[in-house]
């Protein structure tokens, strides 16, 4: 059967349709009976030749023609769509526009089995409608016409399959408007084809601890953070929330003009821009060269620098590699004006560009040099390495002392008397016109960036997620997740979700914000969670600074333990809360009846790692070289597995649909009388497995590594990530959890 996602969504036509914006409150045409939520109202002003288009309104979802649930989202969530070549030709009365849609789900768009080609429709939902004018309007070229939320919907079709982040190729779109028409509107809606269409349609990052390696903002309630694997977060004034970046090498730079033109550089030439609803890539024309830097005079007059002396310029159309005449790295690009621009670099390199060319000035010092900023071309700053700062006035460079032997990465300042200078170990250096002042930054983590909205409220990022604000007096932390490895992951509902890691860390969702709950021993790892309820819930792990293992117990209030083990500890599961099983190396399984733990004779030497049960007399406990053992409430016996990896992970909807997963891509499945291998499609390891049924079923793994199973095959999805899964659960199918390296917390929704 062809699974459609009708309608995933919805095309705005974005701004780029535009010649000029036009600032105007669209009417919407009348919108038929059974509307639905997350239709695009799109506007076109023909004097202005300029196509706008409004945020979703949301609308009853009342047709039986589709499924509620999958009517979702708004541009740039789903798909988005994007325009060129806008034009009115008075003469024929041709109003049109050159269309792409880009898929931004978790899955491929414009098929139904991954490899033949249905195509994406996309269908008028409304419309076209005349605001003001009179006359009628029309599509005029469309590629068919069909029912989709009514009848007689015109459509136009992107033969092809849309994989994550592909933009299709463009399409004309024509409407034929008379000269009579000075206004007219329309909504649209997206029809695709989708593997598994009841699942999950996105992965959306929650926490991470990775390093922020360069910030910039807009204003105090609008800053993008940058750095490891793509990683983007936005600061919107209250809290930080992570932006999907599509790309997987880490980001050095950022800039931006404003908040919907913003700028992001890094390894092997990745260029992303930001027109205030999706990052996208850019051309760079070079995959050799890391940018470490990124800065404007404007939108159309834009400057990446990197390594081997690359200075890139962006004219508002394309990149192209401009002369530097250094074969040196650099690292940092600021300029007073598009004609007074200076890029700083190894060895002591500084460039200067009058507009025309660049030339080497003399810096004085053979440090490297890291950063460079300043008040106007007169005043300016540049930081390096061993507490490097030079200051220029127009004329040369002049060494300052900064009262500090710590490498020096990143320079901002609200004003010449007001400059701030982050470094190595935490370091902040603030100078007020004459000198430079040591200020407590309450961090020892290196810090890679500084930026400010003014001198009451400048940012500072670093490594393992460290992001600390300054509001005039003092500097302190803002939570951006957590850099410790998360291992495991449980929840009694959607708002009582609790995620589990190294150095005791244990966090709870109480479904509107992330919070830490105290283990009170941080040389802990924790492996495991699980519980029979919200004041019942249990977390094993391994101490292995002090060589021992133990259980931790939550009773609604606090955590308690570790009721020490003799043997490390790997997984947990229970019927219930007095019939609890424990699993680790060597074969370990200990039972809670309620009272105390004892040990079970598991009959195996080999490593458990995982364990699940459909009951109290239905265990399963998986681990190494393939190993399975069964247990029926009353003794442990061994089931042919008919594979040798590794088995990290096991789940099932009940005792005759089970599922472990392994090393290697390994999944095999438990019928009730044996188990047998399915393609799991990727030769990842997988660690864990969960699913909210047989036919919805979730693994993870290795690389950011999902893939989901619905009752005939499973399909990969994309995370958005590349680090490692260790942990997956949900509420329901399209509420999942998954946890990994470095704080890595992803939620899985529609």
């Amino acid at each position: 059967m062809n699974r459609r996602l009708q309608p995933i969504l919805l095309g705005a036509l974005w701004s780029a349709f535009a010649v000029a914006c036009a600032d105007h409150e669209a009417t919407a045409p009348p919108p038929p009976v059974g509307a639905f939520t997350a239709v695009i109202t799109c506007r076109v002003e023909l004097g202005a030749q300029t196509l706008t288009c409004n945020p979703p309104t949301t609308t009853n979802p009342g047709s039986s023609k589709l499924s509620a649930n999958l009517v979702l989202g708004g541009q740039g969530t789903y798909v988005t769509l994007r325009s060129s070549a806008v034009s009115y030709n008075a003469g024929t009365n041709t109003f049109q526009a050159d269309v792409t849609v880009q898929n931004l789900t978790a899955q491929p768009l414009g098929t139904s089995d991954g490899t033949t080609v249905n195509g994406v429709k996309v269908f008028f939902y409304s419309g076209p409608s005349v605001v003001s004018g009179t006359g009628t309007v029309s599509v005029a070229n469309p590629d068919g016409v069909g029912t989709f939320t009514g009848t007689n919907q015109p459509f136009f079709l992107y033969n092809e399959i849309l994989q994550t982040g592909q933009v299709s190729a463009a399409r004309t779109w024509q409407w034929t408007v008379p000269n009579s028409v000075t206004t007219f509107a329309f909504q649209v809606l997206v029809d695709a084809a989708s593997p598994q269409e009841h699942t999950v349609l996105r992965w959306s990052r929650v926490l991470g601890g990775e390093a922020y390696l360069a910030v910039w903002g807009a204003t105090g309630s609008n800053v993008f953070a940058v750095g490891d694997y793509g990683n983007i977060w936005r600061y919107d004034g209250t809290s930080w929330t992570a932006q999907p970046s599509g790309a997987s090498h880490a980001l050095l730079g950022v800039w931006g003009s404003g908040a919907t033109d913003v700028f992001a550089v890094g390894g092997y030439g990745t260029i992303l821009h930001y027109d205030g609803t999706r990052w996208t890539a850019q051309t760079s024309g070079t995959s050799s060269w890391d940018l470490w830097g990124v800065w404007g005079s404007g939108g159309t007059d834009v400057f990446a620098v990197g390594t081997g002396g690359t200075i890139l310029h962006y004219d508002g159309t394309r990149w192209t590699a401009q002369t530097s005449g250094t074969t040196q790295d650099l690292y940092h690009v600021w300029g007073s004006g598009g004609t007074d621009v200076f890029a700083v670099g190894a060895f002591g390199t500084v460039l200067h560009y009058d507009g025309t060319s660049w030339t080497a000035q003399t810096s004085g010092t053979s440090q490297y040099l890291n950063g460079v900023g300043g008040s106007g071309g007169t005043d300016v700053f540049a930081v390096g390495d061993y507490g490097t700062i030079l200051h220029y006035d127009g004329t040369s460079w002049t060494a300052q002392p900064s009262g500090t032997s710590q490498y020096l990465l990143g320079v901002w300042g609200s004003g010449g008397t007001d400059v701030f200078a982050a470094g190595g170990g935490g370091t902040i250096v603030h100078y007020d016109g004459t000198t430079w002042t040591t200020q407590t930054s309450g961090t020892s983590q290196d810090l890679w960036g500084v930026w400010g909205s003014g001198g009451t409220g400048v940012f500072a990022v670093g490594t393992v997620g460290t992001i600390v604000h300054y509001d005039g007096t003092r500097w302190t932390a803002q939570p951006s997740g957590t850099s410790q490895h998360l291992r495991g992951v449980w929840g009694s509902g959607a708002a009582d979700v609790f995620v589990v890691g190294d150095a005791g860390t244990i966090l709870h969702y109480d479904g509107v914000s992330w919070s830490s709950q105290p283990s009170g021993e941080t040389s802990f790892l924790l492996y495991g969670v699980w519980g029979s309820g919200p004041t019942d819930v249990f977390a094993v792990g391994n101490d292995y600074v002090n060589l021992a293992s133990g259980i931790f117990h939550y009773d609604g209030t606090s955590w308690t333990g570790p009721i020490n083990t003799s043997q490390y500890l790997e997984g947990v599961w229970g019927s219930g809360g007095r019939d609890v099983f424990a699993v680790g190396v060597n074969g370990t399984i200990s039972h809670y009846d309620g009272t105390s733990w004892t040990a079970q004779t598991s009959g195996t030497s080999q490593h458990l790692l995982g364990v699940w049960g459909s009951g109290g007399t239905d265990v399963f406990a998986v681990g190494g070289g393939g190993t399975i053992v069964h247990y029926d409430g009353t003794s442990w016996t061994a089931q042919p597995s008919g594979t040798p990896p590794y088995l990290y992970g096991v789940w099932g909807s009940g005792g005759t649909d089970v599922f472990a997963v392994g090393g290697g891509g390994t999944i095999v499945h438990y019928d009730g009388t044996s188990w047998t291998a399915q393609p799991s499609g990727t030769s990842q390891d997988l660690y864990h497995v969960w699913g909210s049924g047989g036919t919805d079923v979730f693994a993870v793994g290795v690389g950011g590594t999902i893939v989901h199973y619905d009752g005939t095959r499973w399909t990969a999805q994309t995370s958005g990530t590349t680090q490692y899964l260790f942990g997956v659960w949900g509420s329901r199918g399209t509420d999942v959890f998954a946890v990994g390296i470095y704080g890595t917390l992803l939620h899985g929704t529609r």
